[in-house]
């Protein structure tokens, strides 16, 4: 590794661990309101959102503009296109994904904080508050899973990741486990499923709320997640640089070719996530996929 490599990944590390301690902080406060009443109002876009969803912003903008990097953040107003290309990079933020799993009380919600570098996420923090569990990746290092049930103390930003190395639990011939969206089946995903059955004999679905459908892929928990009700790019860029760490790939279905950032529109197009990228090709190559 030259050493210019080797500069820019600790300077990545760096960085994760900023974003750790934001996404850690911002966990405290969302679990503070999941404790009591929660109310919610209808955004423009007719989404939800909740007080948990604004305190998170805050703390985690507070944290992301120390570092002199441009935030954007899906509770936030989003600099025009132009000014987003002209970055070399930027944090995207999305503070509480899963707002209706929030709201449903079934835990399975997260915060969400990736750097874009050349329409590439280059850091990914996801963590869960309410399974007090975090997922950090940074290019150049192997993913991490870390337990936050007792509290994580964060030694100097310039220090290595924290936590474990995440290991895949993927085995060759193992069953395909489809990852789904808990709140937003849809009929394609759907006959997708079904098209896929013919194939593979003994395929199972298994729903997931928020980002968490990431982290099973990363982990080898599930082995693809197809999605064709509209994302966003904040509600996939820290999953698709973890699943990147370990191995797998998040693909626009359109073109067959990996998610691009900075888009235009901020909306992603049909997506389909492997947990290893290498077997992206078998999948497309299936008459599913014609």
């Amino acid at each position: 590794m030259s050493s210019h490599s080797s500069g820019n990944n600790q300077h990545h590390t760096t960085l994760a661990n900023i974003a750790l301690k934001a996404a850690l902080e911002a966990s405290a406060a969302i679990m503070n309101v999941y404790s009591g009443r929660i109310i919610s109002e209808e955004k423009a876009d007719g989404s939800p959102i909740t007080l948990a969803d604004k305190k998170a912003n805050a703390i985690i903008t507070g944290h992301l503009q120390k570092t002199a990097i441009p935030v954007v953040s899906e509770e936030a107003e989003i600099p025009d296109h132009h000014v987003r290309l002209s970055w070399p990079g930027y944090w995207l933020v999305d503070p509480l994904d899963g707002t209706k799993e929030f709201i449903g009380r079934n835990d399975e919600f997260t915060v969400n904080i990736a750097l874009i570098a050349d329409g590439v996420p280059v850091i990914g923090v996801i963590t869960a508050p309410a399974l007090q569990m975090a997922w950090v990746a940074a290019k150049g290092e192997r993913p991490r899973k870390i337990r936050i049930s007792t509290g994580i103390d964060l030694p100097d930003p310039d220090g290595g990741l924290h936590g474990d190395f995440l290991e895949k639990r993927l085995q060759p011939g193992d069953a395909v486990k489809v990852a789904v969206s808990r709140s937003h089946l849809d009929p394609e995903t759907t006959s997708l499923v079904r098209k896929l059955e013919r194939v593979h004999s003994g395929l199972t679905m298994h729903p997931k709320g928020s980002s968490l459908k990431f982290c099973d892929l990363a982990e080898g928990l599930a082995t693809i997640y197809p999605r064709y009700t509209p994302t966003f790019e904040w509600d996939t860029a820290a999953g698709h640089a973890i699943l990147n760490a370990s191995g797998g790939e998040l693909f626009d279905l359109n073109t067959r070719q990996p998610l691009r950032y900075t888009k235009k529109e901020l909306i992603n197009p049909p997506l389909i996530a492997f947990a290893n990228k290498e077997e992206s090709g078998k999948f497309f190559s299936q008459p599913a996929f014609d």
